[in-house]
């Protein structure tokens, strides 16, 4: 890459700019950097480019700026809350070896920096802290052996829930209870919760789309037209009871949020209330293991439930949902519904 010049301005000042790419016409892309002395436009565009890693070849590479750059290469691609899950492995985790040349990079020196994280990260957290560091090298044409890193054994959670009754009598009559059935009923993501809008209610309201979310990043709210995974964009049924709660939100237009609550305001009152009545460990979140954990009780097939849900891993059902027929659906629907009637304390028609 060229060296950098400052061009000194009709204002007096001086600017530095650094090429960080192309576009789809050949034309490149820019970044300036103006300040009072040409040496202070130097220092910023040198420090944005040790940054960014610009012009840096793998054998100068440290294996933060791996991060950097395979951070940047993806920003447009992958869910903001993806990019923000890689932004803290980056940042909080594997710190030790983030200022390593990635050619120079030991086993050694990756166990080390598991260690020091083992004691106050989990199995999983280091787990997949591994994963990406090796899609990160592998990026730059390093590659590791994740499987000789040794991890902390699995701590098996004992997750205590409360009866699907006892939550019910908490939420129902608060503001509370439209965006806790949607988790607790439909088993939406908070996300899922907070991006639904008018317009994914069926025409005669027997059925609501969930295909969009409402992430809250980095202070702010950040919407995106599409969910988790590709299994998240589902068709659910939706209740009578559900859909006279949302009949009662205001709203002038088919574009507004039916949940106009915040992230913050949800999560933090879910938990004052549960922990007013003495469940401590209950967050929002675990409405969806309420949902999972009761259709079991049930007797509603998995790959039914996984439908609702929009769960999709690798190690449930290859092809699912293929076996489950309209007319069992609805039967299984039926149960749900006249389950959570109950539990509200109307009884099932």
């Amino acid at each position: 890459m060229r060296n950098l010049k400052a061009k000194q301005l009709p204002s007096g000042n001086y600017r530095v700019q650094v090429i960080v790419g192309y576009d789809e016409n050949g034309k490149r892309i820019v970044r300036s950097f103006t300040a009072d002395t040409a040496q202070e436009a130097l220092r910023l565009a040198l420090n944005f480019k040790s940054e960014k890693a610009i012009g840096v070849t793998p054998k100068c590479m440290t294996v933060e700026q791996a991060f950097t750059q395979y951070i940047e290469a993806r920003d447009q691609v992958l869910s903001p809350s993806t990019i923000r899950g890689y932004h803290i492995v980056r940042d909080t985790r594997l710190q030790s070896i983030m200022r390593c040349n990635i050619m120079q990079l030991t086993m050694n020196d990756i166990q080390r920096a598991v260690n020091l994280d083992a004691k106050r990260l989990s199995h999983k957290s280091l787990k997949s802290s591994l994963s990406l560091l090796k899609s990160v090298l592998a990026a730059q044409g390093v590659e590791i052996n994740t499987k000789r890193i040794t991890l902390p054994p699995k701590k098996k959670k004992q997750i205590v829930l409360p009866e699907v009754s006892k939550i019910m009598k908490l939420i129902v009559g608060s503001d509370l209870e439209l965006p806790c059935l949607l988790a607790m009923w439909l088993s939406l993501r908070i996300s899922e919760v907070r991006g639904l809008q008018f317009r994914d209610i069926a025409p005669d309201g027997s059925t609501i789309s969930v295909s969009r979310a409402r992430m809250y990043i980095n202070g702010k709210d950040v919407l995106r037209d599409c969910n988790k995974t590709y299994d998240s964009t589902r068709c659910n049924s939706l209740p009578p009871y559900i859909l006279h709660l949302i009949e009662q939100v205001p709203h002038e237009s088919e574009q507004d949020f039916i949940v106009p609550l915040g992230y913050n305001y949800i999560n933090i009152h879910f938990r004052k209330l549960m922990k007013s009545a003495g469940y401590g460990q209950m967050t929002f979140h675990k409405l969806r293991h309420a949902f999972a954990t009761t259709l079991n009780d049930l007797g509603i097939p998995s790959n039914y439930i996984q439908k609702l849900g929009g769960w999709s891993t690798d190690h449930i059902m290859k092809s699912v949902y293929t076996h489950t027929t309209s007319a069992k659906e609805n039967e299984y629907q039926k149960k749900i519904d006249d389950f959570f009637m109950t539990a509200i304390g109307i009884s099932a028609q």
